[in-house]
């Protein structure tokens, strides 16, 4: 606003003080809500809004509905930079203050405010009071306002991420399983760092058990975005078996992918290696992970995993995953009985360990052989000592 602008704001309401006796609380509301109604251009209307506002007075919530609608009405009639400064400027004023108030019979008028506006923020700044008012009729919307600007359409891309910024706060508070799915996309997606570190701040708040939504990401995503998928499981608050769960999932697709890729396939390989730690660190004793695992140690794509499988199995303990680890040490000792000495006894001594950790009967038979395979004194100690953990049990 310029100089003489202010003047004739302050006019304006100076003519308002003679009309009307000093007025206290919610009566200086009624006096600057007259003073609005009664003035002509934006400016005036910008001036006597933000001391309206000042009075912090809930009661003002059906005017400044009924004020936003009106401007809704009239954006088509603007014509200069200046109108249209002011107009947004107004907006803005009367937005914050209904997400402020938590206004929820506000929704319709800000979502139609929204589509009006030319400024990305102020188009922002009316999503982001739809998730104040808790406007949940509108998490569809929303959603799919989002999911479009994941695609990263053409155009100004500063302007889509302000919008974006806008969409993730909103669906922060309306939830829902769609839109934690694509808040989840944002925040892997296109955008600067600071969309994505808001996008993952909002993940937390906006599901604490997201693991369905995950294990869909898990199946039609690229290895990437799998890994991504079960880490943001695995350090969500989702109960221990839906962790479980997910881990198995994320187990199987990263055997089930197969690419020459090399960068994917090193992806795929810390995907297996986080899945199987996680099985190890939530003591699964899934059933459905013993397939995976099995798998797993059979493929042999890396030392590390192979070994990791072995001990969550040991983990498990059920009679059908001391069946897999028997039947592999059994393969050890006949190639060790035939001479086949392999040059790195790891997964020899990891096995007799895993069994011993199953504290199963069934490990015994399997166990004994080792003394009379051919080992090395120091291998045949290490199975002895499985043998006492299953008898201690």
């Amino acid at each position: 606003m310029n100089r003489n602008s202010i003047k004739k704001v302050w006019f304006v309401v100076l003519a308002g003080f003679l009309a009307v006796p000093v007025l206290w609380a919610g009566e200086a509301s009624e006096m600057w809500k007259r003073l609005y109604q009664r003035s002509t251009s934006l400016e005036q209307k910008l001036a006597v809004m933000q001391n309206l506002l000042e009075q912090d007075d809930p009661s003002v919530v059906p005017t400044l509905i009924e004020s936003l609608t009106e401007l809704v009405v009239g954006s088509k009639n603007l014509r200069s930079s200046t109108e249209k400064e002011n107009w947004t400027q107004l907006c803005r004023l009367i937005i914050q203050a209904l997400g402020n108030f938590k206004a929820t019979e506000s929704a319709n008028a800000i979502f139609q405010c929204f589509e009006a506006a030319e400024s990305p923020i102020l188009k922002s700044e009316a999503l982001t009071a739809m998730g104040k008012i808790r406007a949940t009729e509108y998490t569809e919307r929303i959603t799919l306002l989002l999911r479009d600007l994941n695609l990263k359409p053409e155009g100004d891309a500063i302007s889509q991420e302000i919008v974006a910024y806008g969409c993730i706060n909103a669906l922060e508070k309306l939830k829902g399983n769609q839109a934690y799915k694509q808040v989840f996309l944002a925040s892997r997606g296109w955008y600067s760092k600071r969309i994505k570190d808001r996008a993952s701040a909002a993940l937390p708040l906006m599901s604490e058990d997201p693991t369905e939504v995950l294990a869909e990401l898990l199946r039609e995503s690229p290895p990437e975005m799998k890994l991504q998928a079960l880490q943001t499981g695995l350090t969500s608050s989702a109960p221990q078996e839906k962790k479980i769960s997910l881990a198995v999932l994320a187990l199987e697709q990263g055997l089930l992918e197969q690419t020459g890729d090399v960068r994917q396939q090193v992806q795929l390989g810390s995907l297996r290696s986080n899945a199987i730690n996680a099985l190890i660190n939530l003591q699964s004793k899934f059933p459905a992970s013993l397939a995976p695992l099995r798998k797993v140690i059979e493929l042999n794509y890396d030392v590390n995993e192979r070994l990791n499988a072995v001990i969550a199995l040991g983990i498990n303990g059920s009679d059908e995953a001391t069946k897999i680890l028997s039947t592999f040490l059994d393969q050890q000792n006949q190639r060790q009985l035939r001479g086949t000495q392999e040059a790195d006894n790891r997964f020899t001594i990891a096995l007799i360990r895993a069994l011993g950790m199953t504290k199963n009967p069934l490990a015994r038979p399997v166990l004994q052989a080792v003394e009379y395979s051919n080992y090395t004194p120091a291998m045949v100690k290490i199975s002895k000592e499985a043998l006492q953990q299953i008898e201690q049990k």
